[in-house]
Order: C-alpha cells, then structure tokens, then sequence
C-alpha cells in the first residue's frame, strides 16, 4: 500500500499495556518506521521501544484543560511534533494519540464528538497520520461509536482499511439521519450523494428516567445552532460552544421559576408539558387558572430570551408550542451529565463483575467527577419536591445513591489495591452526602480494619448509630452490627 501521509485513522484495542509494542508491529504496514505518542503520564511505555521517537503527556498538551479548546491543543501538538521530530523524513512517523483523556474531566466528555474533525486538521498542518487510539475496555459505548464514525480509516492487524462507517464532521455533528443515510447508501451504491435535506432530527442521548428529545427545527438561515452541554448536578448550567454559560438573570424574568420551567421540559422529553400542567407548578397557589396561565406565557417569553432566542420568534426558540403543549428541543449534538454519569456507572458495574477492577476504577473516577452535587439543586424545594408529579425529589434520591454506591465501588476496589488512604477518602465522600449509608459504614470499617486502627473502628460504628437515631430514629442493621462486632474481636 501507499504511503497514508496526513491520515487519520482510529485503532481500537484492548490491553492498554501492549498497545505501543503492537503498533510498533503495525508501522511497516503504513509505510513508516518511529512513533510519536500522546498519552497521559500514568500509560507511558515502561520499558524501552526502540519504535518510540517521542512521548508527551496528554495533560502537558491540553487535553486536561476546562473548558477544552482543541485550537489550542492543535497549535501544541504541531510545534510539540515539529520540534520533537526534527529531521526526520516526512511521512515516516505516526502521531498516536491515546483517547483515555476523554475519560478525564467533563469538558472531555462533553467535547469529545469534535475530536475526529480536530485529528483530521492536525494531520493535515503536521503532515503525519494520526493516529487515535480508542480503549474498547474502558471507554464508554458512546465513545466508541464517535470512533468509529469520525475517522475515515480503521487500522487493524492487517494494516489500514477504508471505514465504511465513516461520517464527515459537518455530518457526524450536524447532519440529519436522513443525511447520514444519504451518505452510506452513496457509499454502497457508488452513486452521488443527494442534495442536503433541511428537517434536522434529534441526536442527543438521554438516561432511562428521561424522555427522547423531539427532532429539533432547522435555524431560519440554514446555520448549525449552538450546542448545549447541560449541568444537572448542582446548579443547573448550561454551556455554549465557546466555553461560556447561560445568563439565567434577565430584566423582568423570575430566575427560580425560568429554571423550574427549563428542568421540568428538560425532564419531559418529547412529549412536553400541558399549559394547564405547567401553570400549576409554577403557580400552585394562584386564584384563577387565567392568571397563572398569563404568568406563564411570560416566564416563557423570559426562557426563550434566556437561550438566545428572541422572546416573540417562535420558529427559532428552543422552547416550542405544540397546541396546548410546551417542548423543549436542545440543539443538534447536546451533551447532558445525568446521561453519561448512568453509563458511567452502568460500565463500571459490568467491569467488576467480569473482575476488571482497574477498567472499573477509570469509569467510577470519571463518574465521580461528573457528579458536583444533587440533581438541580437550586430548584427551590417548592418545585422540586412536588409530591403530585415526583418530577425531581426521587431521581435526585437515585442519583445520590448511585453516587455513593460509586464511592464504595472505588473504595473497595483502592483497598483490594492496598492504596487504604484512597479508600478511606472515598468512604468519608460518601458518608458526607449521606451519613447514615449502611454500604459506606461497612466499607469505612474494612479500612480502618485493614489499616489496624480498633478504635477507629469503633467510633466509626458509633457515628452510624447516632446518625442513624438522630435522623431515621432507628436502631442499626444486625448485619453491620455483627461486622462490627466481628472486626472488633480480631
């Protein structure tokens, strides 16, 4: 084959260890004799590979920085491989870039669908092939699929092959299912690709407890809109493209109530909100159905101002009327926290129960860091705990637990490690959030065990029966106790 100068290709593998050394197998299959390698600083080669003519951290070159900014991460890498590969042929050495930074920080996670279009553009500015490498035991489903669609070449044991799954960038983000289609049945037919259709469809991912997302409107001037990361955990935030957030303060406008309404559609899905629903959320206490409803027409007017929308420009607004409903359709290509922090934990669970606890350990850190506090928690409690529609109250309880089955998942598996420091900060983490949690206790007291602190042992017990009278009024789960007891005695 020919040489695949300024390439991009995905490689998809399997044991983090042995994916320099394989390749370095790999590289007289494209023509090219050294390897320059990005990764973070914890998955650098240990031992010597004569392939390997430069390394450098993932983290040195911004991958690790919130908000992430892949125009500057591109101005690195090209003077980082422009210095470091200094005369050296061109066309000769492969860029490999290991994707586990995606697993890092949320503005990683969240960006991560721009990547395959940024790879593409450095290779062409360095003149290298790139090289992406994609963990199919630790990335998350979603991950992978990115990967398989954003690169025009697969690299496998065989060498290089065209991807016939492929998607370019203006359609990977911003296409229509339609449109995608479109090109993979051009692909296969070997006939041209139709001209663009102007209905975009949906394209965000949401957990099981929210509702699909209705096919967004196209923008009146045919221009990509703004895609929105959206924050549940702790505060409710919304980000734009450029890093900046959502101003929920306007003249006029009830902050709480824009919020309330944002979170209530948000959680809705598709299928909306009554008018009639709405209005008495927002106004439980209001004397006539007429009033509220008139109070509403404007918090929805202060929403659509809000996300950018002119408040009297229905066409454009996120916020749509659909006859006596309200929906909320976010842009193409939104990220939402809940959705990735589920997956996190889902894979998480599946590693250790195939007993891959250090594939486990990467997803419980990534969900830890996703999760900055409950769910919408500056709802006022008036909206959010409404008893009526248990819209808020029981996630946010589902998703505290999951939060601490989390900690203890990552506790155990840092005290199985021997690293008793990390378990126990873990065990402290959970117990903050919820001090009366049995899990938490128990492993709290295996710690302190391992670590041969009795007394510690003891007040630890001391602390769940007085967090447990003080707030549940109850005694202690005999299993715990007889731990407890069973710790204490050896």
């Amino acid at each position: 084959m020919t040489s695949l100068e300024a390439a991009s290709l995905a490689y998809f593998f399997d044991q983090q260890q042995d994916v320099v050394a394989a390749l370095a197998r790999l590289l007289p299959k494209l023509r090219a004799g050294s390897l320059a390698l990005v990764a973070d600083s914890d998955l650098a080669p240990t031992s010597a590979e004569p392939a390997l003519a430069a390394f450098r951290s993932a983290e040195d070159l911004g991958f690790h920085r919130a908000p992430l900014s892949f125009g500057r991460i591109r101005a690195d890498i090209t003077a980082w491989a422009a210095s470091a590969l200094q005369g050296r042929r061109r066309g000769t050495t492969i860029l490999a870039i290991d994707m586990g930074w995606a697993m890092r920080t949320t503005s990683a996670t969240a960006n991560l669908p721009l990547w395959p279009g940024a790879a593409m553009e450095i290779a062409r500015e360095t003149g290298l092939t790139v090289v992406s490498l994609y963990n199919r035991r630790t990335l998350l489903d979603e991950h992978l699929m990115i990967g398989l669609r954003g690169h025009p070449r697969i690299l496998t044991e065989q060498g290089a092959r065209s991807n016939p799954h492929w998607l370019p960038p203006e359609i990977a983000l911003r296409g229509t299912p339609r449109q995608q289609f479109d090109h993979w049945f051009a692909r296969l037919a070997d006939t041209p690709s139709p001209p663009p259709v102007s209905t975009p469809q949906g394209g965000i991912t949401f957990p099981g407890w929210l509702e699909r997302m209705p096919d967004p409107a196209a923008t009146p001037d045919g221009s990509p809109q703004q895609r929105w990361k959206i924050r549940c955990f702790g505060r409710l935030r919304i980000y734009r493209n450029d890093g900046s957030t959502v101003n929920w303060s306007i003249k006029g406008g009830a902050t709480r109530k824009t919020k309330t309404l944002f979170a209530y559609l948000l959680q809705k899905g598709a299928q909306g909100a009554a008018i009639d629903e709405l209005a008495d959320l927002l106004w439980p206490e209001a004397e006539a159905l007429e009033q509220s409803r008139n109070r509403l027409y404007h918090t929805v007017r202060s929403l659509r101002q809000v996300l950018g929308a002119d408040g009297d420009d229905r066409a454009a607004s996120p916020v749509r009327r659909e006859d006596s409903r309200y929906v909320l359709v976010p842009p193409e290509g939104s990220w939402i926290d809940i959705a990735t922090f589920e997956q996190l934990c889902r894979q998480s669970d599946g590693h250790i129960r195939a007993g891959e606890f250090d594939e486990a350990l990467i997803c419980l850190e990534a969900a830890d860091r996703l999760y900055t506090g409950d769910l919408f928690e500056d709802i006022p409690p008036d909206y959010a705990d409404d008893s009526e529609r248990d819209w808020c109250f029981s996630r946010r309880f589902w998703f505290r637990q999951m939060f601490v089955r989390v900690q203890r998942d990552a506790a155990r598996i840092q005290r199985g490690k021997g690293d008793l420091k990390a378990a126990l900060f873990h065990c402290q983490k959970a117990l903050a959030l919820d001090p009366v949690s049995e899990m938490a206790h128990e492993e709290a007291m295996l710690v302190l065990h391992a670590q041969g602190r009795r007394d510690a042992i003891e007040r630890q017990y001391r602390l769940y029966t007085t967090a447990l009278g003080r707030q549940e009024g109850r005694p202690g789960v005999p299993a715990l106790k007889a731990l407890y007891e069973r710790l204490r005695a050896s």
